[in-house]
């Protein structure tokens, strides 16, 4: 299936297994088998093969699950296929999600080898007792060693993620998690706070009462990321993102910047001009699709220039930067007279911005757009 003349810039690969499943986790993934995993990659290169001559990535993205977690001679037969089908000259910036439980010295020297610059580990907490009660399945010793594996292996663009308003989460445990991680001085954070999702181990927990989200302690610890990073010399660039400066992911601002992007695996999402697919969330049956040669698309929608300007607005809202007036005015001029009235917005520069108010509230900002 072509996509069109043009070429894509932006690759994401899913990666759908992982050694256990996170209680918070809403993501599509799965336990695999050894011969699972070879038949994935089977098919996953057989897919990358349809499309690589209309690829011309600027950034590459792998996520999962846990990339990680493919053994090694399995992902170097991935990097391998990249450097053969596809087009690199001008890949800027290529990431790897890892758990710090699947990180080797092997895997870290075979990423450097095929240019991966990039890492993002799933820390999530640096606190044993908060590791064990979300469901992960290292230590925070696991985490350190695998840190420095990576930076031995000559990796000096990493991102750790970390969770707050976890069950049990205080605020002396989140602010200790913050200034571990500043010590490690990694180039990018990312903060994110729980979601309760349906299917997931702590949404059943919730559902029982088990779990009480408490929202003035959530936005107390957000601020405090805020506050605590930005003194650390982390430039907050979109709501859950921070970043020493030049260390943005260029990869998901192309997503917010309403950028075309292709998704290959299961259930990866890819948006191309005025459509946009997403694979069946079903490794099974993605494997046999794409092994004979059946559709593996499970859904799909035509995107009209104005839903496409609506996401460009509302997920431009997330980001500091904002989205450029032109985008904007004309289309939503009574929802930002409200906006900047309630100061949650403001024009600066040509471009519409969300105040450090608005940043907080960036969801209901967004609303206005959609």
């Amino acid at each position: 299936m072509g996509i069109r003349s043009s070429k894509v810039e932006h690759l994401y690969g899913h990666m759908p297994f992982c050694a256990a499943k996170c209680h918070y986790c809403a993501f599509y993934s799965e336990a695999g088998s050894a011969a699972k995993m070879e038949d994935y990659v089977d098919a996953l290169l057989l897919e990358l093969g349809e499309f690589a001559t209309q690829l011309a990535p600027k950034t590459i993205f792998f996520g999962g699950g846990t990339p990680s977690l493919l053994p090694a001679p399995l992902l170097r037969r991935v990097l391998e296929a990249l450097h053969e089908k596809v087009s690199l000259r001008q890949l800027g910036e290529w990431t790897i999600e890892c758990n710090p439980s699947t990180v080797s010295t092997e895997k870290a020297k075979l990423f450097r080898e095929f240019g991966v610059n990039r890492i993002s580990m799933g820390v999530q907490a640096l606190d044993d007792e908060l590791l064990k009660t979300i469901g992960r399945v290292h230590s925070l010793k696991a985490a350190m060693g695998s840190y420095a594996k990576l930076r031995a292996a000559g990796f000096d663009n990493i991102n750790l993620d970390l969770m707050f308003g976890l069950p049990g989460q205080t605020m002396d445990h989140w602010r200790n998690t913050l200034e571990r991680a500043i010590e490690l001085q990694p180039e990018h954070l990312s903060t994110y706070c729980l979601i309760l999702e349906e299917d997931t181990g702590f949404w059943s927990l919730f559902q029982k009462g088990l779990i009480k989200p408490d929202e003035d302690q959530e936005l107390a610890m957000y601020q405090a990321a805020i506050d605590t990073l930005g003194a650390a010399g982390y430039r907050q660039y979109e709501i859950s993102n921070f970043a020493q400066p030049g260390r943005e992911c260029a990869h998901n601002i192309a997503y917010w910047e309403g950028e075309n992007y292709l998704g290959l695996g299961p259930s990866a999402c890819s948006t191309v001009d005025n459509r946009r697919w997403q694979n069946i969330p079903d490794t099974d049956r993605y494997i046999e699709g794409v092994r004979n040669r059946k559709s593996i698309v499970g859904f799909e929608e035509v995107l009209t220039p104005d839903l496409r300007a609506a996401e460009r607005a509302a997920f431009g809202m997330r980001m500091n930067a904002g989205v450029p007036a032109e985008l904007v005015r004309g289309r939503w001029d009574e929802e930002i007279a409200e906006l900047l009235s309630a100061e949650l917005v403001q024009w600066r520069n040509g471009r519409l911005r969300p105040t450090p108010r608005g940043i907080l509230f960036a969801d209901e900002v967004a609303a206005q757009f959609v």
